[in-house]
């Protein structure tokens, strides 16, 4: 038999998935169906909430800008930055394209994640069900749901979403073809197609070779473990050949696509060197000691799961094993850690503490004190489901007023999704420490001159020093936003950064006066470089960037509560 051909213990095949066949119990008792009818109902109306309300992480507008630059004709990475696998943003841009701008754009592209969060379900309680029974399905799918970090993340617009249900219904795939031994037809069709995921789940982001190294390791090991006393059957070429054949299928015609364009370079120094950088974010000690550990952890799991070898069914242990070398890998070897990373085990995870706090004595009472603590937490989280969504909306929107499609505006990571960014790198964590060790330049002000930028992001902590220092200068608050321009100095001088037409403003409108020795009748082209206005009335001045005035600005009047 091969890997993916397990045969059941009491002689014959197993039912569904090659799972070993057991005298399964009835669906969910009668005692329990109340309970979980309840805390679903409260994830529910929790998740329906949290939709709407829970606020966006600045990975969302990211995504979701990049997407943007498809249905504008840039190519990803060589006409804007972007350090993730490229099918994600791919996928989105048509609904984004078809949506149009508008403010609330984040709300709208959060919809296909429920897709996403439902077949992610499906798949986890299918699992469940081959695995164990329909009575652990239930609350697996109760515990992962309520769980803080699946509950979080599965809301967001992310490329995480879409990389576990291609990972989990890869697995299925796999699964389900070592059900049909007889049916060659299908069962190869199964493993084409869960290697086709397979590789779209590497094509959404690169921590699939996590996935996959577990998985590998955790099937030789299992097959290591249940040939023992049995005849040795070798792994048929076939098996393995389908699976990589559909694996190569998605990465290959990405490749050649970036490389046909031109951007082959681009796509490799992104998404490759450039996260290579992210080891600056951590000391020495810190990157290797994980790693000096991970032979010693790996040889006691290697230890424990042979020991209990011949107590549980051929995928019970595989997938126990690949989830125990997964969480030690990434461990050891992945620097920038997240709750996100951890997805796609999220649900075995869920499956085998469900499966093992049935056999305890007061499960229910254990599951239902669990799914309350979660649904707590969810709440602390969430900040009590208040609306935290307004701030990015508003910010959304003034930058709809305040900008044409051609006006290039400065942001952190793409927040000011549906404009071009002057500064080609997004000012995350391993770009702030890249630049402050040197290795990527702080061009931020030399770029706003060259791009005659004259819109910004607010002032904040994710601003490089000499990027701060500029803006803090030659820009003016707004609101949400901020425009080139400058507060008079009681003298009347005043200094311009970014070239452009501007206006002198009081707090009624337009100042009356001489700019620069001549009258001042309006809008007027300023260089770089200092400037003094006489005022005809003695009154605190600003200088703003003239068609943000047009458009309905004025530092005097920050629009930061436009909801």
């Amino acid at each position: 038999m091969t890997i993916l051909e397990v045969e059941s213990e009491g002689g014959g095949r197993g039912s569904g998935a090659g799972v070993e066949r057991e005298i399964r119990p009835p669906a969910l008792p009668r005692s329990e169906r109340f309970l979980a009818i309840a805390i679903a109902g409260v994830t529910l109306v929790m998740r329906g909430i949290a939709f709407f309300h829970y606020r966006f992480d600045s990975d969302e507008p990211q995504h979701l800008h990049v997407a943007w630059g498809w249905t504008a004709g840039l190519l990803q990475y060589r006409d804007l930055f972007d350090n993730h696998a490229p099918l994600f943003h791919m996928a989105s841009a048509p609904l984004l394209r078809l949506l149009g701008e508008r403010p609330d754009i984040l709300l709208f592209m959060r919809a296909p994640m429920v897709i996403l969060w439902i077949v992610v379900n499906f798949a986890a309680f299918t699992l469940a069900r081959r695995l164990y029974d329909t009575r652990v399905g239930v609350w697996a799918l109760l515990l992962l749901n309520v769980f803080p970090p699946f509950f979080l993340k599965s809301l967001e617009f992310r490329t995480d979403n879409l990389w576990n249900v291609c990972w989990m219904v890869g697995v299925l795939m796999l699964v389900d073809a070592s059900s049909e031994p007889g049916q060659e037809a299908s069962r190869h069709l199964h493993l084409f197609l869960g290697g086709v995921l397979f590789g779209c789940a590497l094509s959404v982001s690169l921590k699939t070779s996590l996935l996959l190294f577990s998985l590998a390791a955790a099937g030789v090991l299992t097959w290591a473990a249940r040939i023992r006393g049995r005849e040795r059957s070798p792994v048929r070429p076939v098996d393995i050949t389908l699976v990589v054949t559909g694996f190569v299928i998605v990465p290959a015609l990405i490749v050649a696509y970036f490389v046909a364009r031109g951007a082959w370079s681009d796509f490799a120094y992104c998404v490759f060197h450039f996260n290579a950088l992210v080891a600056l974010t951590r000391s020495t000690r810190a990157v290797w000691y994980p790693r000096l550990l991970y032979v010693p952890l790996i040889i006691i799991l290697v230890r424990v799961a042979w020991r209990y070898r011949g107590t549980t069914t051929t995928w019970r242990y595989l997938f126990a094993v690949a989830t125990g070398i997964f969480i030690l890998t990434l461990g050891g070897f992945w620097i920038l850690i997240s709750p996100r990373d951890y997805l796609p085990f999220f649900p075995f995870m869920a499956i085998f503490s469900a499966a093992a706090l049935m056999r305890r004595k007061h499960f229910v009472m254990i599951l239902c004190v669990l799914s309350i603590v979660f649904l707590v937490s969810v709440g602390y989280y969430t900040e009590w489901l208040s609306n935290r969504t307004r701030e990015s909306i508003t910010m959304e929107k003034q930058l709809l007023r305040l900008t044409t499609p051609s006006d290039m505006v400065m942001d952190y990571k793409g927040e000011m999704i549906y404009r071009r960014r002057p500064y080609y790198f997004i000012l995350e964590f391993i770009t702030r420490n890249a630049i402050a060790q040197g290795l990527i330049a702080d061009t931020v002000p030399e770029d706003l001159v060259r791009t005659r930028c004259h819109v910004a992001q607010a002032d904040g902590t994710q601003w490089p020093e000499r990027a701060r220092v500029f803006m803090h200068t030659y820009f003016i608050d707004l609101g949400r936003l901020r425009a080139s321009g400058q507060w008079l100095r009681p003298n009347g001088s005043f200094t311009i950064g970014v070239p452009g037409d501007y206006v002198i403003l009081t707090k009624h409108g337009e100042a009356g006066g001489r700019l620069d020795g001549t009258p001042y009748r309006g809008p007027r082209p300023l260089a770089a470089g200092p400037h003094t206005f006489t005022a005809t009335h003695a009154e605190r001045l600003a200088c703003l960037w003239a068609p943000a005035y047009a458009r309905g600005f004025s530092p005097f009047h920050p629009q930061d509560l436009d909801f």
